[in-house]
């Protein structure tokens, strides 16, 4: 990389250099495209990156009043499961998808109105079924943090927390079913936000599961992750009760649960117990007496929880024509959906709700649960390619984040370490359901705590 706009540099101090003329946006759009072209790591993020259009992008930003949007000019990524104009939607699939795909929702639309610069759409694994991060179709996004060996970006938003580490994305938009947010996040060191399901629209963005699709964002710190959320959230019915709240670093009670240490590798015990104990310093520890809703609700997610019966629709309807061409490893995991029974479904269902009532009032008790987000080091690509491989590394990099989905909570994770192959640590935080907020707080408290990837990822 050869400029130094972008770097280490937080998005509301970017925001201050356009207005006062200390960068130009063409200066950042130089900048981003000389990245794109400078690593094929840069490049395996992307779909769809077309140099035509970020410049011609520029040229419109440039002409447009600075003072009125706080994301104007900034750099955003966006997954190809959402509809953007000028862009084809994919959505991970062998083959663009019809042209009502290409319909923007709210979110997107937040971004447009606010001029920023899209600089392309993201490689997702196929649907966004995946934790791994893997594509059989269009390739596997390289994670950047290892120079050797191509190791696995997470999923299923796996190019988006590329584009943030190789300097070609400041803001990325992403999907979170399962963990598809805050898992890339992690694994290439980054800040990942899982909104509450229904606070943020999922309009214009290809389903996966109507029951837990959540649009995210991956920022470089929770201080952009703030800046970008509290600009996202004007979308939000939510928005109207908490605009004049505040986003500041509080002090809070939190807790642990020993399940998401269970399948941890050993360092990355290490390093959260160590960050925990830091934070723990400032802040008060309650023990919880049970969180038995973590555990019932992962069951589930293994039995395919909702999701799974909810894409078998999706695939077996209105995209019958790609179910022939579906990844295998995204077919394994719908294969036994034509026997799941309407009356199995609605047990799960209100199984779930039972569950997610039940843990939302233990948080009376505490105001987080923290935990590891990935319990292992992002696989090597190499190694997966047996399927029975492939299957378990799914299942471990889902573990700690899927019951968070299902129980209807919101989470953020932050990095905190570097684990013996290099690769980022993350640290969960989970709140109760539109508690985004106080999240948001007591994430940048830790933050400050902690250090941010700068300082903890070197």
């Amino acid at each position: 990389m050869k400029k130094n706009i972008l770097h280490n540099k937080p998005l509301e101090e970017f925001h201050s250099d356009l207005l006062s003329g200390k960068t130009s946006i063409f200066a950042v759009t130089e900048e981003i495209i000389e990245n794109y072209n400078y690593s094929e790591s840069s490049k395996s993020a992307f779909v769809e990156f077309n140099e035509d259009t970020i410049e011609n992008s520029a040229t419109v930003i440039d002409k447009i009043d600075y003072d009125k949007f706080a994301l104007l000019g900034v750099p955003v990524s966006i997954k190809d499961l959402y509809g953007v104009k000028g862009y084809k939607t994919r959505a991970g699939t062998p083959r663009e998808l019809p042209n009502k795909w290409e319909t923007q929702g709210p979110i997107v639309n937040a971004l447009t109105s606010n001029s920023s610069l899209i600089t392309g759409k993201t490689h997702t694994v196929e649907f966004a079924f995946g934790g791994v991060g893997i594509n059989p179709h269009w390739g596997t996004p390289i994670n950047p943090w290892d120079e050797k060996n191509h190791r696995v970006p997470g999923g299923s938003s796996s190019g988006a927390g590329v584009s943030l580490c190789t300097g070609t994305a400041a803001l990325a938009l992403g999907t979170d079913t399962a963990g598809s947010v805050r898992i890339p996040a992690s694994v290439t060191g980054n800040v990942g936000l899982k909104t509450t399901k229904n606070r943020w629209s999922t309009d214009g963005i290809v389903p996966l599961s109507s029951s837990f699709d959540t649009p995210g964002i991956l920022t470089h710190t929770v201080e952009d992750c703030i800046y970008a959320f509290k600009e996202l959230d004007k979308t939000s019915i939510y928005n109207r009760q908490d605009k004049k709240i505040s986003i500041d670093a509080i002090d809070f009670t939190f807790t642990v649960y020993d399940w998401f240490f269970d399948k941890c590798d050993d360092q990355i015990s290490s390093e959260i117990n160590t960050a925990i104990k830091t934070i723990e310093k400032n802040n008060k520890y309650k023990k919880a007496n049970e969180l038995s809703e973590i555990d019932d609700s992962y069951i589930l997610f293994t039995k395919g929880g909702l999701a799974a019966a909810e894409f078998a629709s999706f695939i077996n309807g209105e995209m019958k024509e790609l179910k022939a061409t579906l990844d295998p490893n995204v077919a394994f995991r719908i294969k036994d959906m034509d026997s799941f029974s309407a009356m199995e479904y609605l047990e799960r269902r209100n199984d779930l709700e039972t569950m997610s009532h039940s843990i939302n009032k233990k948080f009376e008790e505490f105001d987080v649960i923290i935990t590891p987000t990935v319990p292992i080091t992002a696989p090597i690509a190499s190694n997966l390619n047996d399927s029975r491989k492939y299957s378990e590394a799914n299942g471990l990099m889902l573990r700690n984040t899927s019951p968070i989905n299902l129980l209807g909570l919101c989470a953020i994770t932050i990095p905190v370490a570097l684990d013996g192959s290099g690769i980022p640590i993350g640290l969960q935080l989970i709140a109760p359901a539109f508690n985004e907020v106080k999240l948001l707080s007591i994430a940048l408290k830790i933050e400050n705590s902690l250090g941010s990837k700068y300082k903890n990822l070197v």
